[in-house]
């Protein structure tokens, strides 16, 4: 995902690109160690698993208000990079609060607060990296691949100490990764303002706002949502599945690893495989390999396939969150503006987060009605992204 014409009139920051790169490594341990294994401290804080899909759930709803503010607020500010700085300050202010030993509602209520500046992080980061793309010809899929990297460094890594240590520490891990975050934003290159004109987009300063509400795009926007919220499930009670059928945190950690050498994989071929596509079909494949994960994800344990059938199904996830998100990524970059590219971001979070949060509200009750076999929901969801996607394209097709 290189622009096709670099813009060097104001010379490229020094080593931009390993800048870049540091900062998502920093960022993405803090989701290594909270997504695979904060469902199991909040089971070791005693939670149920209705109150486990709120705590949850209840964060995503405050984001998808929060994270698009924060984007466009970013997109305002004399450097977007001031703007990363505050929310890691933020974040780590507000974590520190898991140490007073609340109960369900004071886990809610610091996850609530945590929420805006934690979530907000990836998405400024990915505005940053993205007007390098525009401006000096930088390779997106390059830089963002190592927060890949230190997620799967982290949750691997994470899961033999939790494992030895127990659940307790992970509060103190997370802690541990926001404060490398806040001090790695200090990094990030200051490139100035937003620039009014990108060299890959087709649309004038006229029609900014205008791209950002095409017909194609919003559907395109509702489909990603849909196919990233099929994850919902997974990342609510996976590894609660599999710890109550005996295996332990370490393979926990190497089943979340694997899924994220898949997509580290997808990162590095994007573009040489998938550059000529679409974005929509893009999503299309994304969408469609989903349905098949989370089909065949409750037929592994009674089919006798073990821990070498669920190290196969995690790697699917290069297709069903990785190509999605790319897909997602190549969009916005293609289509809108620089200047609106905050604005962008926003409001794929706000799409993927209002879907992600429905989805993972519902995980709760839906797992203590049917345990493993709700993943069929999620293929239902995966379904209706795919079929977004193809609306999306030929929505597309008819605008041009």
């Amino acid at each position: 995902m290189t622009a096709a014409v670099a813009d060097l009139s104001q010379g490229k920051p020094s080593r931009f690109e390993l800048r870049i790169a540091l900062t998502y490594f920093a960022i993405f341990m803090s989701n290594g160690l909270h997504l695979p294994y904060f469902p199991l401290w909040l089971e070791y804080r005693s939670l149920t698993p209705t109150e486990i899909s709120i705590v949850l759930s209840m964060p995503l709803f405050v984001r998808v208000i929060a994270a698009p503010l924060v984007s466009m607020l970013a997109d305002r500010s004399n450097d977007r990079a001031h703007i990363l700085t505050l929310c890691t300050i933020l974040a780590v202010a507000v974590a520190a609060f898991y140490f007073v030993p609340f109960g369900f509602v004071g886990i809610l209520a610091v996850s609530l607060l945590l929420s805006p500046p934690w979530t907000s992080q990836v998405p400024v980061a990915d505005t940053i990296a993205l007007s390098g793309v525009r401006r000096y010809g930088a390779d997106f899929a390059k830089m963002r691949v190592w927060g890949s990297i230190s997620f799967l460094l982290t949750s691997f890594v994470a899961g033999i100490f939790i494992q030895r240590l127990g659940e307790h520490i992970i509060p103190w891990a997370l802690l541990g990764a926001l404060v490398l975050a806040c001090g790695m934003s200090f990094i990030v290159p200051r490139i100035g303002k937003p620039r009014r004109l990108s060299p890959l987009s087709d649309v004038d300063i006229a029609n900014a706002g205008r791209a950002l509400r095409r017909p194609a795009f919003v559907t395109f926007l509702i489909a990603t949502g849909i196919t990233q919220a099929s994850h919902a499930y997974g990342y609510s009670f996976s590894a609660i599945y599999w710890k109550s059928i005996g295996i332990e945190e370490t393979v926990i950690g190497a089943f979340w690893s694997i899924s994220v050498v898949a997509e580290v994989i997808m990162f590095t071929c994007f573009r040489r495989i998938f550059g000529n596509l679409h974005p929509a079909k893009v999503l299309m494949i994304g969408s469609a390999v989903a349905m098949f994960r989370w089909a065949a994800f409750p037929l592994i344990e009674p089919a006798g396939l073990g821990v070498a059938g669920f190290l196969v199904v995690q790697c699917l996830h290069c297709f069903s969150f990785a190509l999605s998100f790319l897909g997602m990524q190549k969009m916005i970059v293609l289509t809108i503006p620089e200047e609106r590219g905050g604005t962008a971001q926003g409001l794929s979070t706000f799409f993927i987060g209002t879907s992600l949060a429905i989805a993972t509200m519902a995980s709760g009750p839906l797992y203590s009605a049917t345990g493993i076999y709700g993943f069929y929901a999620m293929v239902a969801l995966a379904a209706i992204g795919l079929s977004l996607a193809v609306v999306s394209l030929r929505l597309e097709q008819r605008e041009t």
